[in-house]
């Protein structure tokens, strides 16, 4: 029960992510919200794998629990770095977006 809990919360920050990254203005933090939406479906994939393995119980199970799992730890990686990586754009080009519209504003 616990993993169907988590495979439907990584899922809900999936599209989350997701369509946050649409909706951002600049391509930075279209990047960081893409990361993060790599980090969700990771998490995903890593559940949906054990969880697959745990009740089915079989070869083939185990075979697709492991490719699941190993490419769900390649999302989280890559994404972790990617987050790491474009956090402090992000956050520049957010500031730099305020500073533009208090001046337009006055």
């Amino acid at each position: 029960m616990q993993y169907i809990i988590i495979i439907i919360i990584s899922l809900v920050f999936y599209v989350y992510n997701k369509v946050q990254q649409a909706k951002a203005p600049g391509p930075a933090e279209k990047r960081w919200y893409a990361a993060k939406g790599s980090i969700a479906i990771g998490i995903f994939f890593i559940t949906f794998g054990v969880s697959s393995y745990i009740n089915l119980g079989t070869s083939v199970a185990a075979i697709v629990s492991l490719i699941f799992t190993v490419f769900g730890l390649l999302n989280v990686i890559f994404g972790i770095k990617f987050y790491r990586t474009f956090l402090p754009f992000a956050k520049k080009e957010v500031e730099a977006l305020k500073e533009q519209e208090t001046k337009e504003q006055t």
